[in-house]
Order: structure tokens, then sequence, then C-alpha cells
């Protein structure tokens, strides 16, 4: 049978609805079904005025060819206890019978004159005469259409309903058989027509389908088992139909091979009335019962088969009745049609022709009651898409459910957009922001627009030391707050879903550390990637979506296992479960920066300019962080209580002198290459290109033997000894082209030291070796305490444990989802990130593509900050806020509309239930104290298991 068809049918219906007016009384309207108003109990009532049509059609259509009324509720009986099927059988053989040999003259002559002196004296006239052998062939048919019992293995369970024996010559050229000799069988089609006689009342062959309204599996008119038989029912009947009628028409063309003229256009059953229709009445009266009429030519007709009161919209018995009539009458019409076109003896006669127009009408009953019932479900989605206004898409419905939590939570419970501000505190302004946003694909999505998405979210301000590994020997600790993110996806069939990315975002002249992983243990994070974050630098981090199987279907799936195959199973679930913590760690460069430089708090707040220097020297230089801080125990403990502007002055002291080296470090390369120039470049003396100019690089760089000299690749850098005096713990080799040079010496001589400024390098140097003595330097009370807490505090200080929360979930999915739809939800970083930033102040932004090599060296150029910023883990980190994520998707199988019109299902509720199943586990509290009063009472009838569960608990 075709897919349902708008447009089709309702051509079918209009074209119908002429014949049904004439039909039915002058006092009846008929219309199409979604012309007419009427109430969802119609719906049901007039899928079970179709069905009962059908099946007294497809009756009457067998009738029609052979079976009568004590055949019916023979098999009727036989359908109590056995499998009833329609069974046709044929065989054919071919025999030679003769050879006849004629002679055939061609209708063309040869005339052949002639003439003496240009006179014709004489004509000769001939003929071709063609010799002709023919080879004729007896060609014979049986067939029979027979109901069998069971498998039929006696003949008292065969029931035979039609069979004919038919015979035709045919005529070759050569001894040779047109057909197989014997061909059995030469078509066996069957089909189990068991539902057919089942749906007929005991007493007598009346339909009595009904749809069972209480059944579980009950959904819609069209949704429920009883429809779903007699569809599967209607599908196989249709194809017995075709298969049959199709050999049959087959043995049309064989006669007309053996030289006799049919008209195969009649064959055609468009005149037929099919009574399968999905119309009502308009009418405003009461119903009318009218009087009890026979049943005239139809063998089969239909009765009530409810008891209730009657629509007033639907068609009465005696109006189906009526158009079932119509129907014989016009069977037997094209039948008395057939007999007077086809001729009543041979192989293919009119008793073929009327059974290839019967079994084509009974497929064409069974296209038009799909048709019928495929048209009460259309009109439920045409009539929810108009009292909404649209067709719903997963973003609108995505839409809703944010609008729907607004009523739903209380206010300390509401889910959040998750985008966070990265701050000290509420009284200074924010570095940046951290949101993981998704773009909606599909119908009703826009691309272009980015939102965070939203999540349910527990906050803790203070929590329990956790530690990450910077390397194979060094662990940070770090505090500060924590953030347990629970997200509940959807998914519907055929959306390709949504693509989240993490973005994050620092505003100017601001910086921080983001990193990404997975929480390993109740105290543990394990970064995969790390990048620094500066100067309106925005990093888009794509995020891949991947499911596990439910709780329900991983049980299923292991049942059949062995011991240790499932315990293989269980194990590699665990993990998977705790793949499902996705850990964004944030952390804020400035104030670890005064930490580390032993600086007051809010110190570097307003110090632009050596906020930057700072971030150079560590990132670019990497230069410990002892040469820059404020130390009171060495050299500088003439310093009585310094103030923090005596200690901001002597770091920017230390800054300065270190730039002077790195300058000073500069110039001597620049003379040790121009020195080597010298040396190798006979025109050295000769005048210089300016600075900038082509000719001049040229003429640095190149030596006289035409090779490139003065590269920091080819020769190791001079350092001076003021600069050897100092341990660097990785100085990056300077280029040395001409522009460095040329500006270098133009370059004014550096500042005198500020008063109090920092002392000498050899100074300095000492000030080194004394703080290895076993007083080192200082670290400041809180941040010693913070150490001592870190060391002392474990997963049973009170601070929750991430890990156990996706064993927990999965625990109460299993126990809650009673759908089995939630899936759990691995993310990951995907490979493709992309990174936009801005070179200078007045610089157009611009955006570059990192590759796994450049992710790579932003992690490195991270790690060794913290290793700066931290001491290599001797300091933890304070001001850091760790965001996990534990993710989810509800899954339907089919389109937001589908699901509610095919499934009965509103997709408000199911999701509502697996937002409250997340959110009692994230929040650790009862279903009860999450939502408003208001909804206790809605939310306990739609999902009593929820309130069970924390009752039980």
């Amino acid at each position: 049978m075709e897919a349902y068809a708008e447009g089709r049918v309702q051509q079918r219906i209009e074209a119908a609805l002429e014949r049904v007016r004439v039909i039915l009384d002058a006092t009846k309207d008929p219309q199409a079904a979604g012309d007419v108003h009427h109430q969802y109990e119609d719906k049901y009532l007039l899928v079970e005025g179709v069905t009962n049509a059908a099946v007294a059609s497809q009756l009457n259509s067998f009738c029609a060819l052979g079976l009568t009324i004590q055949q019916v509720q023979t098999l009727q009986e036989w359908a109590k206890d056995k499998a009833v099927s329609f069974q046709f059988i044929s065989e054919e053989t071919c025999a030679y019978d003769r050879e006849e040999t004629r002679e055939e003259d061609d209708p063309r002559r040869h005339v052949e004159e002639v003439s003496v002196r240009g006179v014709v004296q004489a004509a000769f006239t001939s003929k071709v005469v063609t010799k002709i052998t023919e080879h004729f062939w007896n060609f014979a048919v049986k067939y029979e259409l027979v109901a069998i019992r069971g498998v039929g293995e006696t003949a008292d369970d065969r029931l035979c309903l039609m069979s004919r024996t038919g015979q035709a010559q045919l005529v070759t050229s050569a001894k040779q058989s047109p057909r197989p000799e014997v061909k059995k069988p030469a078509a066996k089609h069957q089909v189990n027509v068991s539902w057919l006689f089942r749906k007929l009342k005991n007493d007598k062959a009346v339909p009595a389908f009904a749809v069972d309204r209480l059944a579980k599996e009950c959904k819609t008119p069209r949704r429920n088992e009883d429809v779903q038989k007699a569809y599967q029912h209607c599908e196989q009947l249709a194809v017995f139909a075709k298969q049959v009628s199709s050999y049959l028409r087959g043995l049309f063309q064989i006669q007309t091979t053996a030289k006799k003229s049919l008209d195969l256009a009649a064959l055609r059953d468009d005149d037929l009335f099919i009574p399968v229709l999905p119309v009502m009445v308009q009418s405003a009266q009461e119903a009318i019962e009218d009087v009890e009429m026979d049943g005239g030519e139809a063998l089969v007709l239909v009765e009530a088969v409810r008891d209730e009161a009657h629509s007033n919209v639907q068609l009465t018995v005696q109006d189906s009745n009526r158009l079932l009539q119509e129907e014989v009458r016009t069977l037997k019409s094209k039948q008395t049609d057939l007999a007077e076109a086809f001729p009543a003896d041979g192989l293919a006669t009119r008793a073929e022709a009327f059974a290839v127009i019967a079994l084509q009408h009974v497929s064409r009953v069974c296209a038009n009651w799909a048709d019928a019932v495929g048209y009460v479900e259309d009109m439920l989605r045409k009539q929810l898409a108009a009292a909404i206004g649209k067709e719903v898409s997963p973003a609108d419905f995505a839409a809703y459910m944010r609008f729907h939590y607004r009523k739903l939570f209380h206010e300390a419970f509401l889910p959040k957009p998750l985008c966070f501000s990265v701050r000290r505190s509420d009284t200074h302004s924010p570095e940046g922001t951290l949101s993981i946003e998704e773009d909606v694909v599909g119908p009703g999505g826009d691309s272009n627009i980015k939102s965070p998405i939203v999540t349910m979210v527990a906050s803790a301000a203070e929590s329990a030391p956790m530690t990450f590994p910077l390397s194979a020997s060094t662990n940070i600790t770090f505090g500060g707050e924590r953030h347990l993110h629970a997200w509940l996806s959807h998914q519907f069939s055929g959306q390709s879903g949504c693509q989240l990315s993490l973005v994050a975002r620092a505003r100017q002249f601001s910086s921080m550390l983001v990193l990404i992983g997975r929480v390993a243990s109740a105290t543990s994070f394990d970064p995969k990637y790390a990048a620094i974050i500066q100067n309106k630098d925005e990093l888009t981090i794509p995020l891949n979506l991947s499911t596990i199987p439910t709780p329900k279907e991983f049980k299923d799936a292991i049942e059949s296992l062995s011991p240790e195959q499932q315990a293989f199973a269980k194990a590699f679930r665990a993990m998977q479960l705790e793949s499902t913590l996705f850990g964004v760690l944030v952390v804020q460069i400035k104030p670890q920066l005064e930490r580390v430089l032993n600086l007051s708090d809010d110190s570097l707040t307003k110090e632009i300019k050596l906020t930057q220097d700072l971030m150079q020297l560590f990132i670019k230089y990497q230069i410990p962080s002892d040469l820059l801080s404020f130390d009171a125990t060495a050299g500088e403990a003439e310093m009585v209580n310094p103030t923090p502007a005596e200690r901001l002055e002597r770091v920017k002291g230390h800054v300065k002198a270190m730039h002077e080296m790195i300058e000073g470090a500069k110039q001597e390369e620049i003379q040790a290459r121009e020195q080597e120039v010298l040396y190798d470049d006979p025109f050295a003396n000769q005048p210089r290109a300016p600075c900038g100019a082509a000719g001049g690089v040229a003429h640095l760089q190149r030596s006289s033997k035409g090779g490139m000299r003065g590269s920091a690749r080819s020769r190791p850098m001079a350092v001076p000894a003021a600069m050897q005096s100092i341990q660097f713990s990785a100085m990056p080799m300077p280029g040395a082209d001409c522009a460095v040079a040329e500006c270098a010496a133009a370059a004014p001589p550096p500042p005198a030291p500020v008063p109090g400024g920092a002392p000498p390098p050899q100074q300095q140097q000492q000030q080194q070796q004394a703080q290895q003595q076993p007083q080192q330097q200082k670290v400041p009370e809180s941040s010693q305490q913070f150490a001592d807490q870190a060391g002392s505090t474990g997963a049973t200080s009170g601070s929750r444990d991430y890990t156990q929360v996706p064993a927990q979930m999965d625990q109460r999915f299993e126990k809650l989802d009673t759908d089995n739809s939630l899936r759990p939800t691995i993310i990951s970083a995907a490979e493709r990130w992309t990174k936009q930033s801005q070179k200078a102040l007045l610089a157009s932004p611009s955006t570059s593509f990192l590759s796994k090599t450049e992710q790579k060296t932003e992690r490195e150029a991270a790690f060794d900050l913290l290793d700066a910023l931290t001491k290599s883990g001797a300091l933890p980190l304070t001001h850091a806020s760790l965001h996990v994520v534990i993710a989810a998707t509800h899954c339907f199988d089919k389109t937001v509309t589908e699901t509610v019109i095919q499934n009965n299902v509103n997709p408000i509720a199911k999701v509502e239930r697996s937002s409250l199943i997340m959110a009692s586990t994230v929040h650790e509290k009862p279903v009860g104290e999450l939502i408003k009063d208001e909804q206790v009472q809605r939310v306990t009838a739609a999902s009593p298991q929820l309130f069970l569960e924390d009752a039980s608990s």
C-alpha cells in the first residue's frame, strides 16, 4: 500500500462524495470528516466505521468470486481455533501437437515486358510464393483459489472458492516449446485471512470491529493494537490480490499472442464504487433512525457495534449499508460488461477477466482503508498545528521548556544559563566570562544566534581543596568555588541535535587560565587541555556529545552473558559513567600574581602596564618568580612593616632591572653578530642602508661566501657577564635582524634606577644564594594555612565527591525513568578550536584555528605560567572556580508533532519528569522541596513515582 499522501486522498474523497450524495437521502450532507465539527470520540467511531465497511467490502468481493454465505460461516468457525488462509495455486502444461506447412503468396507482382523495335509485344507477370512451416502447441492452465484451515492436510481442511482449466493453441515457427512443458506450480500465493473472519459476529457474518480504548497499547484512534492488526491484514491481502490479478492478467497476454484480439482496456476497476470513506454528515438535527432495510444484493452488511448514543455526525448503519449495496451493484454491472467483451471458453475468458477486476478492487479497498485511517491521524496533526499556530520544532520545544521551568521550580532551584563572570568578588569588575553555548540546528533554530545552555546547578562557595597534576612531579592545589551543573538535552527523531561550544572571553587588560578535563576522584582534577585567555581573546571549543545506553538497556544486554563477561561490561560502563563528568577549571591570574610576588590584595588592580610586563616575563621569558617577588628576608630587611605601596615599588624595580638585563643581552648579541659580519664581509665598512630597507637586511645577513650569517638558529647567543650571574629557567633566543640592531642602537640609554629600586645584578645573585638557606622565602600565612588544609582534608571532609554523582544518577534513571528514554551523555572537546584575538589595542580582531599542535602549544604555555604562579606547586591557587557538567539526553523516537499525535504523549511531562530526576540528584533534595506548591498536585498526578521514591527514601 502506498504511503499516505494528503493530495491524493483529498482527490479521492472529493470524487467519491459526488456519488455518495446521489446514493444517500437528499436530507444528508456528507462531507470530508475534516470539514465537520466533531468530538475526539467521533474519530474512534469513524475508524471503527471505515474498518467494518472494509471488512464487509472484502467479503462481498470474494463472494462475487464464488464465496457463499455458508462458506463464510464455515471459515468463521475455522478461524476460532485455527489459522485460515486463502491460497491461489496454478499449473501449466505445454505439449507439441502438430506441424503444418502452407504457402503464402506475396501480394507484390513482378511484370516483365518484351518489346521489338520499341513496341511492347508481350508481358509476363510473376509472383513470389513463400512456403511456411508452423508448429502447433497445446497450452493448458489449471488454477484454483481455495481456503485452507491450518496447513490443509486433509480434504476437510480445504474449501474451494474458484477453479478453472483453460486451453489455448500456441504457434511457433521453430520446433521449440514457447512455454515449459510442465510448470507446477506455475504460481503459488497465500495470505492469512484469520483476522478477517475473526472480526465477524459469532451468530452471523456481520463485521464487529471495535477499538479497545482502555487497552494499555491504545494511544490514538490510529495508533492502537486493534488498528495495527487491521493494517497488517490489509497490507498482506493487498499484496496477495495484486499478485493473483497480475498472474491472471498475464493469461490475457498469452491469449493475444494466440492471435485472438481481446479488449484489454476493459480490465479496469475505476468505475467500481468503494464504500470505505472518511466522511461525516453535516447536520444540526438529531439523528433520525432509518427504517430497517433488507440486504438487497449485498451478502455482508454492517450493524451497530456499540450500544452508546449514536453521534450526530457519523453515518448511520443504514447509510453504510446503502454504500455497500452500491458497491455490489457496480460489481455485478462490471461482470455483465465483461461477459460481453470476453469469450466464455478458452484460456482467458470472462471468468478470468472478472477475477482480475474483483481482486484489483480488493487491493484498492485495502488502500482506501489505509488512507482513511491515515486521514484521521492527519486531522489530529492539522488541528494541533491550527491550535498552536505553527508546526512545533525542537527549537520551539526547547524555548518552551525554559519558560516551563520558571513556573515549575522554586527560585532557589531554578535552572540557570551556564554563563559565569570570572571575578574576585562583586566589588570587582569581571576579568571575562565562561559559558557553554548551543547552536540549535534544524527547523526553528538559528545557527547564527548562540545562547547559553540552561542547567540545574548546585554551588558551593567553600569546599575542600583539590589537586591536579602539572607534571609527573608537580601537583597543584586549588580551592575556590565549586559548581555542579546538570544539563538535560532532548532529542527528537529527524533532529540533527544542538551543537555545544565552550566559549571563554577575556576583557581588555584582563587575563585568566582555562583548564578542561575530567574529575578523576573526590580530590583530584585531570586537565587535558589548557589555554591562557587575555586582552579580548575569545576562545571557542566545540564540544562533542555521545550517548551511552540507558540503565535498562544495559541490563537487558548483559542478562544473557557469562559472569566474567558481565563483570567486564560493568567495569567498562563505570568508566563511561565517570566520563560524563566534564570539568572546566578557571584560574584568575592577577590574584595569584599578587600572592606569588608577596603583594597585598588588589595591588595589581590598577597596575595595567606592570601586569602586562609580568605576564610577558613569565610567559615569554619564563623568569622565575623569586627574581621578581618582594622578599623582606633577603637584602630588604631594612624595611620595617613595609606598606603595600612599598612592596609594589620593590616589585616594579625588580621588573625594571630584569628588562634592563634582557635589553643588555640583546645589545651584546647584536654587537657579537656585527663583529662576525665585520670579519666575514669585506664590504662591512661601506655605508649601510637605512633601518628597515631591504638592502640593509641583505647586507647584514649575507656573508662573503654567499651564505646567510647571523641567524639565531646558527649562532649561539652571546650572554654578557651581567646576565651570566642570573639563573634563567628558559631564556629564549631573540632574533637579530637589521631592524632590531638599528632600533636598539638608536634607542636612548635606560633611565637611572629610581631611589629605593632594585640592587645591581650581583647583589641579586647574593640574595638568591641567601634564600637557599634553611630559612627560605616565607609563604604568606593564609597560603600556608590553605596548604595545611589541603594536606589534611580528603574525601571525608564533608565536601561532595563528584565521581559518585554519575552512579547515583544512573540508579535513579533506572528506578524512575519508566519510559527508558534517559541516556547518560558524554561531553568531550572537539579537535578544531577557534580563537579570536586582537594583537594590538587599535588593531582589528583576527580569527585563527587551533590544530592539535597549536593546542599543545597553548597547553604548555598555560602550564608554564601555572608553574611560575604556584612556585612549582608550593603555593595553592586560591582564586579558582571549578565547573563540573553532567549531561543526559531524553530521546524521543519521533518528531515533536508525531510524538504528540501518534504516541498521544505530552513531551512536556516527560522532559519535566527527567529534569526533576536530575535536579533532585544534583541538589540532594526531594522533588517536593524543589517545585512550587501550586505545582505539586499536577506533578504528582503526572509522575507519582517521583514522590513515592522520596517517601521510601
